[in-house]
C-alpha cells in the first residue's frame, strides 16, 4: 500500500488498524475458550451477568498484559500479528498507536461477544471499534482523575453509538490520531518508548478501556 503524504493521518491509522484487527469470528473462538474454562471449573454455563463479568475480567487482564509488552513496535513482532502490515501502511512513526488500538479493539471485540451474542457480525465489529476508540480518545485527552475520566468516556461512547456507525468510526480515528500526535509533540510520553506509548501507559489505558466497555455492554451507565 502506498503511504502518501497527502492522505489524512486519521485515514491512514484507520486503514492500518482495520487491516490487522481480529474478526468477530476469531473473537468468538477466544470467548468460547473462556466459556469452556468457566464450565469446567464451575460445572455450569456462564449465563448470569456476574458470570459474564468474570469472563470479561479475564479478557481485560489478558489484553492489558499483551498491550504492556507492545509498548514499542520493535518489541511487538513476536507477540502481535500485523506489525509488518502496520509499518507498511503508517511507516514506523504511528505504528505503536496502531498496535495499541488493535489490541484494544480486539479486546472490545471479545467483550462484545461476551455480552452481545445476538448482534450481527457487522454490528459487533462497529460496536467494538466505537467503544475502543471513544474510550481511548477520551482518556488520552482528559486531565482528570481516572474514575471521572472513565465515567465521561462511558457517556461519550453512548453519544457516539447514536450516530451512523461508519461515519462515527471515521471521526473517532481522526480524533484519536490528533490526540496522540499532540501528546507526542508535547513530550508527555516518556522518552525511548516509541512515539505513543510506554509499557505502563499501554497497560493502564487498555484496562480502563476494558472497564468502560463492560460498563456500556452491561448497561450500567446511569
Amino acid at each position: 500500500m502506498s503511504n502518501t503524504s497527502d492522505e489524512p493521518e486519521g485515514s491512514r491509522l484507520q486503514k492500518a488498524v482495520e487491516t490487522i484487527v481480529m474478526t468477530p469470528a476469531a473473537a468468538a473462538k477466544v470467548v468460547d475458550g473462556y466459556r469452556v474454562s468457566f464450565e469446567d471449573k464451575n460445572e455450569r454455563r456462564p449465563e448470569s451477568l456476574e458470570d459474564k463479568r468474570r469472563i470479561a475480567a479475564k479478557i481485560i487482564g489478558r489484553y492489558s498484559k499483551m498491550s504492556a509488552v507492545a509498548g514499542a513496535a520493535t518489541a511487538a513482532p513476536s507477540v502481535i500479528p500485523g506489525v509488518g502490515t502496520a509499518v507498511a501502511v503508517l511507516g514506523g512513526g504511528a505504528t505503536d498507536v496502531a498496535l495499541a488500538l488493535k489490541l484494544q479493539v480486539d479486546m472490545c471485540m471479545c467483550l462484545v461477544e461476551v455480552f452481545e451474542t445476538e448482534l450481527s457480525t457487522e454490528d459487533k465489529k462497529h460496536l467494538a471499534f466505537t467503544i475502543a476508540l471513544a474510550g481511548s480518545a477520551e482518556q488520552m485527552a482528559s486531565k482528570g482523575g481516572k474514575a471521572a475520566v472513565q465515567k465521561i468516556a462511558e457517556k461519550l461512547v453512548y453519544q457516539y453509538l447514536k450516530g451512523p456507525a461508519l461515519v462515527t468510526i471515521k471521526q473517532l480515528f481522526k480524533r484519536v490520531s490528533i490526540t496522540f500526535t499532540q501528546k507526542a509533540m508535547a513530550k508527555a510520553i516518556p522518552a525511548g518508548v516509541g512515539v505513543a506509548f510506554s509499557s505502563s501507559t499501554n497497560y493502564v489505558l487498555t484496562r480502563v478501556v476494558g472497564r468502560v466497555a463492560v460498563a456500556v455492554l452491561a448497561k450500567d451507565v446511569k
